[in-house]
């Protein structure tokens, strides 16, 4: 136990000294808050809460250059938009504003009406951190847009990416690092405690919204938007999950609304899901937006957060390639291609290139569980197709130490490093993983679980002889060469 605080305190001071360049997972730092209070459904009110003669106006401008109007929700949620995409990015890239003053505005100059701020807050900061171990801040506002000749009320939600100290730990450690239930419960799937505590959050405040704004339950036309990025998108996927998950039920919205009605879009959302795959059939609402270079994610400079996936959500991945320089003294000192900045940035290309993101959804709104480019789809599974099978070497031991001679490395096995191999731990994944060699379907498989997070990630071992390995993360591999 002593060895687990110590450890804990060790990274925690890393942390703190490390993470000033860029100490996030999200976009914006500047003015964070304070502690949020702990009932965490008080809420601020944006200044007009009820609804302007001209809501039901067709045509409003937004910042980035699209419209605020009633044909980003002519088609169904099942279809990718990319338009209603670039206005769910502008509103997760103002969420981060944490005095809450830039969602509010944004929603303002949409003409969407009766906003209301949760667990914004405004205090002291470290590190550009919040000092506090609070957190899940989010917006909720509504609209009436003339849709196919019918005024139709659109709920929105928006949920704030990672601003606080205990958010921060929270998503290095998939939940409050003292807790020991971890995991939860949700949907018959298992999900990371600290994006299940922000989906509750959320879900407290939608209730207190509909208490407050009673008259939506009585509206025949209703449509729902929920967005949010990183933390926020983790968030808002799983509010889209149980969203659509109650349709038919008695739930205010269940007998309202259809599938085609709920629309999810999320940017570098961190992992929900403790599994390695997407949860898609049933969810094929739920868009997303996935950069293959995220910073956190498997191929980005800091993925040794072990945060960030391209799949471990509801719904499917819509992934592109997009790097950003994340040069500086230590790989800390930059998170650009996770930022807003980086996903922004394809949806612009996107509409000059469609190809640009590669759809998990077909265009007649039919669900592909995974990406249509078979190399992507490789990628997102960790798995290589190609590897040779390794059945000469039944008896290969992997005991021992491997240097990493190749020009890429994963985790601790980074170019020139050494890693180890006992008979139960290594330091391959990171400091101190267990480790399982196996064989399975004629392929050997490697599967890492660290010591701190809980968190297990699966290899494809190619055995090229038995002083030389290659270990496959998607496309990706780790070249091992023993040196004992």
């Amino acid at each position: 136990m002593r060895k687990k605080i110590g450890t804990l305190m060790a990274v925690i001071l890393v942390i703190c000294t490390a993470l000033e360049g860029c100490s996030t997972l999200s976009d914006s730092l500047a003015d964070i808050a304070a502690m949020a209070d702990d009932t965490g459904a008080a809420a601020i009110a944006s200044e007009n809460n009820t609804e302007p003669e001209n809501a039901a106006e067709n045509d409003r401008y937004t910042g980035n250059g699209s419209a605020w109007c009633s044909t980003l929700f002519e088609n169904p949620s099942t279809q990718y938009d990319n338009q209603l995409a670039l206005v769910a990015a502008e509103m997760s890239e103002k969420a981060e504003d944490t005095t809450g003053e830039g969602i509010k505005k944004l929603y303002s100059s949409y003409s969407i009406y009766a906003c209301e701020l949760y667990r914004y807050t405004n205090g002291p900061k470290f590190l550009n951190l919040e000092l506090s171990f609070g957190g899940g801040a989010f917006a909720i506002g509504q609209d009436t847009l003339n849709i196919d000749g019918t005024d139709t009320t659109i709920l929105i939600i928006t949920a704030r990416g990672t601003t606080t100290w205990g958010e921060t730990f929270g998503d290095l450690c998939k939940g409050w690092y003292l807790d020991p239930e971890k995991v939860h419960s949700f949907l018959g799937r298992n999900v990371w405690d600290n994006v299940y505590d922000f989906e509750e959050l959320i879900w407290e405040g939608i209730n207190d919204y509909i208490n407050k704004y009673p008259a939506i339950k009585a509206k025949e036309n209703l449509k729902i938007l929920v967005t949010g990025h990183s933390l926020g998108g983790a968030a808002a996927n799983m509010v889209g999950a149980r969203l659509t998950n109650g349709i038919g039920s008695s739930e205010w919205w269940g007998d309202k609304i259809t599938k085609d009605d709920i629309y999810v879009y999320t940017f570098g959302a961190i992992k929900v899901l403790t599994t390695n795959t997407n949860v898609s059939d049933g969810y094929e609402n739920i868009h997303n937006i996935y950069n293959y270079y995220d910073s956190y994610g498997p191929n980005g400079n800091q993925k040794n957060t072990n945060a960030s996936s391209l799949y471990a959500k509801f719904g499917h991945t819509e992934l592109y390639d997009l790097e950003y320089d994340e040069s500086g003294p230590n790989v800390w000192d930059s998170c650009n291609s996770h930022l807003m900045g980086n996903y922004k940035a394809a949806l612009e290309n996107e509409k000059t290139n469609p190809a640009f993101i590669r759809l998990a959804c077909a265009d007649d709104t039919s669900m592909v569980d995974s990406p249509i480019d078979n190399e992507i789809e490789s990628e997102i599974m960790n798995d290589v197709e190609s590897v040779p099978v390794s059945s000469d070497y039944a008896d290969f031991t992997i005991e021992g130490k491997w240097k990493s001679v190749g020009d890429y490395g994963f985790g601790q096995a980074q170019p020139g490093a050494i890693v180890a191999f006992d008979e139960i731990h290594c330091n391959f994944y990171s400091p101190s993983d267990t480790y399982a060699l196996y064989q399975e379907d004629g392929k050997w498989r490697l599967d890492c679980t660290d010591f701190l997070f809980a968190n297990t990630v699966s290899f494809t071992v190619e055995i090229i002889d038995n002083n030389n390995i290659d270990i496959y993360y998607g496309t990706n591999v780790t070249e091992l060469r023993r040196v004992d």
